[in-house]
């Protein structure tokens, strides 16, 4: 048995990559070519291609559900066309035996899709942003930041720049009490990171706003600034969500809602990527569902238009749900699991219907 399980997990590994790599290849041109249309100053075709393949490990995160459903359609339907399928259930393997036959390869590509998006997608990406906005002219570095606010309490704290080694310039806090009156106002040229949590502000101008209505300003040499934020936080600011790999997503979602800041696009994005073997799952039971239910007569080719509606549609009930977690507020773990719920109830639904 365990050999039967081998072939069929090899046979639906293949597909499942032939079509990952088909449908990465289709996606490099139409990217290549749509960057075609930026091309100016240094940022030629050369340039536009390194862009281009420099985000394959995005790409290849991204594609990876399609290519499960669609993988296991094509390997499914070589083992059908064979009537190997058949010969199988007649010796009495059950289609969930055959069903967890077919997942096991697919975990192996999820497995490969989380390492990538843990510890690839973050520096490719930005290498190609960064090698992109050089080639145009644009002044870029990579984890620099410009005019970016932060809140802390009831105090709003705007950084002119943030260098890419994590020094703040031009920090200025503004204090307010709990009627949203201004109470302080600080000026800070210079702040470097220090142990446990805290920042050593340099240059640091003061006002007091007291009783009577006039103000009181201060001047300090140094002053300690105690805070969550840190040099990595930071740099997580400069990219955008979707690049960001599942554990930093989490940790600096949590920290936004902790500070009262909007966390829900970081949140979506985490359970998006946190909840791909499912997904992945989900898909390869439309998959089997496909095969083995009312579609088991039809040719290879119906089959893999019918997964490929099916993969569109997935996609867009997904961004949809996305988008709308976002306008209403409502639970980003809702919006990403909904379209999986929905995928994984209709594939079981589906196969419990086999005879």
């Amino acid at each position: 048995m365990s050999l039967l399980s081998r072939y069929v997990g090899r046979i639906v590994l293949t597909s499942m990559s032939m079509v990952l790599v088909l449908l990465l290849g289709l996606d490099v041109v139409f990217s290549f070519l749509g960057e075609l249309e930026d091309l100016k100053a240094d940022y030629q075709a050369p340039q536009a291609l390194i862009f281009t393949v420099l985000s394959l490990p995005f790409r290849l995160c991204d594609m990876m559900p399609i290519a499960a459903l669609i993988g296991g359609i094509v390997g499914l339907g070589l083992l059908a066309n064979n009537a190997e399928l058949t010969v199988m259930r007649a010796a009495g393997i059950s289609i969930w035996r055959l069903v967890w036959w077919v997942i096991k390869p697919a975990m192996a590509l999820v497995a490969l899709s989380l390492l990538f998006a843990e510890y690839v997608v973050p520096i490719s990406q930005q290498m190609a942003d960064s090698g992109k906005a050089k080639a145009l002219g644009v002044h870029y570095k990579v984890g620099e930041l410009s005019s970016y606010w932060q809140r802390q309490g009831n105090t709003f704290i705007k950084m002119q720049s943030v260098t890419p080694d994590g020094v703040l310039h031009g920090i200025s806090f503004y204090q307010f009490d709990d009627h949203g009156q201004l109470q302080q106002t600080q000026f800070a040229s210079e702040g470097n990171y220090q142990a446990q949590s805290s920042w050593l502000l340099s240059q640091v101008n003061r006002s007091q706003w007291v009783a009577d209505g006039s103000t009181q300003g201060s001047q300090y040499p140094s002053v300690i600034w105690q805070s969550e934020l840190t040099p990595n936080f930071l740099k997580l600011v400069t990219i955008s969500p979707e690049y960001l790999p599942p554990t930093r997503l989490f940790r600096y979602a949590s920290y936004l809602e902790h500070q009262g800041l909007s966390s829900r696009a970081y949140f979506l994005e985490f359970w998006k990527k946190a909840l791909a073997p499912i997904t992945t799952l989900s898909m390869v039971l439309v998959a089997c569902s496909f095969v083995f239910g009312p579609l088991r007569s039809v040719t290879m080719g119906l089959r893999i238009i019918f997964g490929i509606l099916a993969g569109l549609g997935f996609r867009y009930l997904q961004d949809f749900s996305g988008y709308a977690s976002l306008v209403y507020h409502f639970s980003p773990l809702l919006a990403a699991g909904l379209p999986i719920a929905l995928s994984l109830f209709g594939g079981i639904v589906a196969l419990h219907r086999v005879r």
